[in-house]
């Protein structure tokens, strides 16, 4: 916890020099890309930590310093060599993990949270039944069909390019919710946390999930049970489980790897 609230703190302080030297020193490209290095290698940081920092010190340059443009945005990465080996640990981690077992019971207490007016209650079954991560849950736009009373289409905040603003179509758990009473009550929901970030939402979404439901669950691994609880229950085509995470998780033709993560949840019937 110590290590986690520490490197919180180093962030903060990292992103506030970044910011003064943009904004009081008017660094060329080559001068602020040169102040990012030696700002990701301060304090002797671990590689995971680099590639995280090289991340979001992006990300500050690209929603508040608008001059510094796409093309140059592009240049600044941490080394290959480091990024490959971040790759392969984050392999070897997922093939590591071990089995994480549930069963009906389990499921059902999930679906119970549905009646439940804690909206943090809601947010968890809304997960669940649709599979979506929790900040698309949080704010994504959202379409529904009229024709397909399980079909429901949203903006997938891992997309990339032209698919980013695309709609991408997903299936709900059968037999638990109609799209329109999914739009209504996300509608609700969206409105019952306006004003609130979405790490304070998804730390409350975590924090209930580990009151009510079990305690090694977290609002991300909802979507691992989706998709294996579908694949045991409505896999009429017959997919091997990769392939029917990957379909039904919206991870697209090159992502097997995406799938990987979620294949360590084991339905019990």
């Amino acid at each position: 916890m110590f290590n986690k609230v520490n490197t919180r703190i180093m962030s903060k302080k990292s992103i506030t020099k970044l910011n003064a030297f943009i904004t009081e020193d008017k660094p060329s490209e080559d001068q602020l890309r040169s102040f990012i290095k030696d700002l990701a290698y301060e304090n002797d940081p671990t590689g995971r930590t680099v590639t995280v920092r090289y991340s979001q010190f992006k990300r500050h340059i690209r929603d508040l310093h608008p001059r510094f443009g796409d093309e140059f945005l592009a240049t600044i990465n941490p080394p290959k060599e480091l990024t490959q080996s971040i790759i392969v640990e984050n392999k070897q981690r997922k093939l590591a993990r071990k089995l994480v077992s549930f069963d009906e019971a389990l499921v059902q207490t999930i679906l119970d949270l549905k009646e439940s007016n804690i909206p943090y209650d809601q947010a968890a079954y809304l997960q669940f039944v649709s599979g979506r991560r929790i900040n698309e849950i949080f704010d994504s736009p959202i379409r529904v069909s009229r024709a397909h009373p399980r079909e429901v289409s949203m903006q997938l905040s891992k997309k990339t390019g032209k698919e980013k603003v695309k709609y991408h179509k997903f299936e709900l758990i059968k037999d638990t919710v109609t799209n329109a009473e999914f739009k209504k009550m996300l509608v609700k929901l969206r409105s019952s946390v306006n004003g609130m970030s979405l790490s304070d939402f998804t730390n409350r979404v975590n924090r209930r999930l580990k009151q009510t439901v079990r305690k090694d669950l977290s609002s991300h691994d909802l979507r691992g049970l989706h998709a294996v609880y579908r694949f045991n229950t409505d896999n009429d085509e017959a997919l091997n489980l990769l392939g029917y995470i990957n379909k039904t998780l919206n991870h697209g033709e090159s992502s097997s790897d995406s799938s990987i993560s979620y294949s360590n949840f084991k339905f019990e019937q």
